[in-house]
């Protein structure tokens, strides 16, 4: 493939959406970003421009060093072979592929190295300090495990790694290798005399048996490039929200359902509440689990009333989405949404919060929510503690939840007595969560709780159901003792 320099500068253009039209991202093309930066959304178009520029002169400067061009430093990975494979499911892949496509490239590239998506979804790599041979590997490793991750064992899925190799008569000239063959040369390379076994991983593809050290800056120190675990993102677990029944002890009746996050796992197990999202710290997929159950718990409310169906329902908010703007906006832009005659079935659960958030910044936090709902609770270590810090915020209760350990059933219904009282003398409804067994629902109830929940209650359900009648008698009739 060859390019002159000007039709070179008018793809960059297109690849950045722009086309000399000055107009939004065309073809799903992502803005140029930073090693290791996430890509951001389109800003205004004085901004971006600027950003377009200050990149493309950076690329220019490198694409008009004929060592940069001579020595292999400028790649395309073209994932058009991955597409055709993918067939009518690349629509619905696109956005995971993209997400770990940028993920794998990041891990591998130094900061001083250039990669941007294109307009036609491929990747153009510029290394800052590679030489070809090792590059052109790079590229093959990032291929393997994006492959690896989306098309499993299928041995003839295979991308093009592009390399530029040369500058003559103006044009840059490019050679193509597949990366399957990019490895297996490297195994050839790498390999005792005599053969070995050793160069390919468990599933049979070609492996590199010896690490390769690159420059971390100019003078930096080197690093291998290592092989990487190559498993599929749901093995990690799926994120989800799912509702458990809360009962009103004082009126013997579950109207109340409470939204929890869950992470569930290939097996069908999973953890929930605050526990699932502790592998979580990008506020931004933070907001995204947050708006997602709010949407998804309005829309049922909704479905009920229409069914001249009544339920109170609780939803999440982590403190990551509410603590800085750029996430709190829009995720009350939202709640804006909501219909008024659906707020008041509405509960918000604040999850994450740090102990000793101040007074005058919770107060804050709650004034913005507010309006959208009926209560507010917050999610609070089991332990005793002073509740005072939570008076005139507008928090109108809290949530602990029952440690699973019934050796320990005695001193934690002490425990739990003496969290109620702090808590009723600071004015705080209490919701206790986690009840396993009929004697603590018991205790909660002596105790002055008048909303719990836990198995003995009922599971986790995917889809709250009506309010229903539940009193004493249906206590010991469904629940298990474990």
């Amino acid at each position: 493939m060859k390019q002159s320099f000007a039709s070179m500068r008018r793809l960059l253009r297109q690849w950045f959406g722009r086309g000399g039209t000055g107009g939004g991202m065309v073809g799903g093309a992502s803005p140029p970003s930073s090693v290791g930066h996430p890509a951001r959304t389109v800003r205004p178009s004085v901004e971006a421009e600027q950003e377009l520029r200050a990149l493309e002169q950076r690329l220019w400067r490198l694409l008009m060093q004929p060592a940069v061009a001579s020595t292999g430093r400028v790649h395309l990975l073209d994932l058009g072979m991955m597409r055709e494979r993918l067939g009518t499911g690349w629509t619905v892949l696109r956005p995971r592929v993209l997400t770990a496509a940028d993920g794998i490239i990041d891990r591998y590239l130094t900061r001083n190295d250039i990669r941007f998506r294109t307009a036609g979804d491929d990747y153009i790599l510029v290394f800052a300090s590679l030489e070809r041979q090792a590059a052109s590997l790079v590229c093959a490793r990032i291929a393997q495990e994006l492959l690896q991750l989306f098309l499993g064992d299928d041995r003839s899925a295979d991308l093009r790694v592009s390399t530029a190799v040369g500058v003559a008569d103006g044009q840059i000239r490019f050679e193509h290798a597949l990366a399957t063959s990019l490895l297996a040369e490297a195994r050839l390379r790498t390999e005792p005399a005599g053969g070995s076994a050793g160069g390919a991983f468990a599933d049979g593809s070609p492996a590199m048996t010896g690490p390769i050290f690159y420059a971390e800056d100019a003078g930096g120190k080197a690093r291998p490039v290592l092989r990487q675990l190559r498993l599929s993102p749901d093995d990690a677990g799926r994120f989800g929200i799912r509702y458990r029944p809360v009962w009103d002890i004082t009126q013997q009746v579950i109207s109340t359902y409470m939204g929890t996050p869950v992470r569930i796992f290939p097996d069908e197990s999973f953890i929930e509440g605050t526990a699932a999202l502790n592998s979580l710290s990008d506020a931004v997929e933070i907001l995204q689990l947050d708006a997602d159950a709010l949407v998804e718990s309005v829309e049922i409310l909704n479905g009920l009333f229409r069914n001249k169906s009544r339920l109170l329902m609780s939803v999440p908010i982590c403190f990551e989405t509410l603590a800085a703007r750029r996430t709190r906006l829009p995720f009350l832009e939202i709640c804006q949404s909501i219909p008024d005659y659906l707020r008041r079935f509405l509960i918000f659960e604040l999850l994450r919060f740090p102990p000793g958030v101040p007074t005058g910044r919770l107060s804050e936090l709650l004034h913005e929510i507010r309006p959208y709902c009926r209560w507010t609770f917050m999610r609070v270590e089991f332990k005793l503690q002073s509740f005072s810090g939570f008076a005139g915020t507008g928090l109108n209760g809290i949530t602990v939840a029952m440690p699973a350990d019934r050796s320990a059933e005695a001193r934690l219904m002490e425990e739990m007595n003496a969290i109620v009282t702090a808590a009723e003398r600071t004015g705080l409804m209490i919701c206790v969560a986690g009840l396993s067994t009929t004697s603590m629902v018991v205790a909660a109830r002596a105790s002055g709780v008048r909303l719990v929940a836990g198995n003995c209650i009922g599971p986790p359900q995917d889809r709250p159901r009506s309010m229903i009648r539940f009193d004493w008698p249906d206590l010991y009739r469904d629940g298990e003792e474990e």
